[in-house]
């Protein structure tokens, strides 16, 4: 087998032709590529360190440990591409997406996986589902937050007549959160929809490289497709909930 080293390299040179075809046809734009390999290299390159000693060392609190730097910096994009307020939404995303995803991947290890060859709380099985989980929550809990409290801002009516008829917030705030929940299914369905029967999806296909078994590899894609769906619901009923306080005052006003 070819060291990793060299492997790396010689996967580099796949990007000479587009590479060349950019730089050729389109020189203004040639930079913002080339900066997005070299930004990916490099943070891969620490997340590659901070794993090797996750592994390398293999405890409980590490793997919890780095479930927490995940969830500060999926807050901290969360945040800032949502445009709100730090001070409202960082800290009730963070508890919000730690609670759903170590409570999703705690049910997938102990319940459904239930390993055989090691702690369910081992890096080898915690890390990859937990990273899995963080990333679609990440991605799909930015335009869900951003349509809520946008919805809110740009279209407070109705949540003010429902009020003033002396609706209760729940209910003057149920239109918001349908409105949210559909702009975080709508991808998700329409991205499960898109796999066909020639669609190899990228998880699936690094199951498949890791060695596992087709049929077991695709049970088990399902299954963390829907812990995914789960999680990500979760996180944003909790995002939500524990926003309120901050995000309105007494009256019921919207204060961000």
């Amino acid at each position: 087998m070819t060291p990793i080293y060299l492997s790396l390299l010689l996967g580099l040179l796949l990007l000479a032709v587009p590479g060349y075809m950019i730089y050729a046809y389109d020189r203004l734009s040639w930079r913002a590529p080339a900066l997005a390999v070299v930004r990916m290299l490099v943070q891969l390159s620490v997340m590659g360190a901070l794993l090797w000693a996750v592994y390398r060392y293999d405890s409980v609190w590490l793997c919890l440990l780095w479930l927490l730097m995940l969830v500060v910096a999926a807050s901290f994009m969360m945040v800032s591409r949502s445009g709100l307020n730090s001070r409202t939404l960082f800290v009730p995303a963070s508890v919000a997406m730690f609670v759903s995803v170590l409570g999703v991947s705690l049910y997938l290890l102990y319940v459904v996986f239930a390993p055989t060859d090691g702690s369910p709380f081992s890096a080898r099985w915690f890390v990859p589902v937990t990273g899995v989980l963080m990333a679609h929550v990440l991605t799909t809990n930015i335009p869900a937050v951003r349509t809520y409290f946008d919805s809110l801002r740009q279209d407070s009516q109705p949540y003010l007549t429902l009020l003033g008829n002396g609706g209760s917030r729940l209910q003057a705030l149920a239109p918001y959160v349908t409105r949210a929940l559909r702009s975080l299914t709508t991808p998700a369905v329409a991205n499960l929809s898109a796999m066909g029967l020639f669609v190899v999806p990228l998880l699936l296909s690094g199951l498949l490289l890791g060695g596992m078994e087709p049929l077991q590899a695709v049970c088990t894609f399902v299954v963390l497709m829907l812990a995914c769906m789960a999680a990500s619901v979760l996180t944003l009923g909790l995002t939500l909930w524990l926003a309120d306080r901050k995000a309105f005052n007494q009256r019921g006003q919207l204060m961000i």
